[in-house]
């Protein structure tokens, strides 16, 4: 059964840097404590707790996240579902003050949001968790802030692309694999990406590194394990990418979910 949503928690106990952060679905990222440094545009802008991060599908983040009192918490839910032409409607009838994606997280809003993360999505139905997703979109919509989240109605071929591979990041996925999977030929799958401005290798290497974080947000310390669960047959391999990505080592991050120094 497919989920038209997943979340992830994510936590620091001390400076968490990390750059060019593929966002693969739709997002919004809420702040429990501590803070995001986001460096958006040309400027830097503070996500404090109780304020929400609204990213739009294939956008590229850099941030720090800052523990305030020795904690950094925040929860990610990424949408697989679209919103209805009327809610994107709304939500662009309503006044617009600014184009920051940054938004107050309100007691209404919060408590939808609860209910999405308390879920066990493998025992609730597709339309069930749809309804509930709606709901939430309906409540962005109200507040002007939807059209940031969707400013596109279609996924681009790359992002059709990412969300199947992440699926199973772990596994090799050969490109004539992926391209059986959307009933094209090996050409018109690189052609495809090609006009995006993309390559297959690129789009893989993103998943399987965000995958990354991911196992490390849950536990996983062993780095020779990550690599291996993320497709990886050398660690030295694995972690060189992991750096040129996001700037930091797999055991440098790790030692960011530490509080001790």
């Amino acid at each position: 059964m497919a989920h038209q949503y997943q979340t992830t928690w994510f936590r620091a106990g001390q400076q968490q840097p990390l750059r060019n952060v593929r966002i693969h679905s739709p997002s919004l990222i809420h702040i429990l404590s501590g803070s995001k440094r986001l460096f958006w545009q040309d400027s830097t802008q503070e996500v404090v707790s109780s304020s929400g991060l609204l990213c739009e599908a294939a956008a590229s983040l850099s941030f720090d996240n800052v523990p305030h009192q020795g904690r950094f918490l925040s929860r990610m839910i990424s949408f697989h579902c679209q919103p209805t032409e009327a809610m994107l409607a709304m939500s662009q009838s309503r006044p617009q003050p600014e184009t920051s994606p940054i938004i107050r997280i309100d007691t209404a809003l919060n408590a939808t949001l609860d209910a999405l993360f308390s879920f066990d999505l493998n025992t609730m139905s597709e339309a069930t968790q749809t309804y509930w997703v709606m709901g939430l979109y309906q409540q962005l919509a109200e507040q002007g802030t939807l059209h940031l989240l969707f400013p596109e109605t279609t996924l681009s071929f790359s992002q059709q692309l990412s969300r199947y591979l992440s699926h199973s990041p772990d596994e090799e996925h050969p490109l004539e694999q992926a391209a059986t999977h959307f009933a094209m030929s090996r050409a018109t799958l690189i052609r495809k990406l090609k006009a995006e401005g993309r390559q297959y290798r690129d789009v893989l290497a993103e998943v399987r590194l965000n995958h990354a974080l991911y196992l490390m947000q849950q536990g996983q310390t062993n780095v020779a394990m990550l690599a291996q669960c993320c497709g990886y047959q050398s660690e030295g391999r694995f972690s060189q990418r992991f750096k040129g990505k996001f700037g930091v080592t797999p055991s440098g991050y790790l030692k960011t979910l530490s509080a001790d120094v």
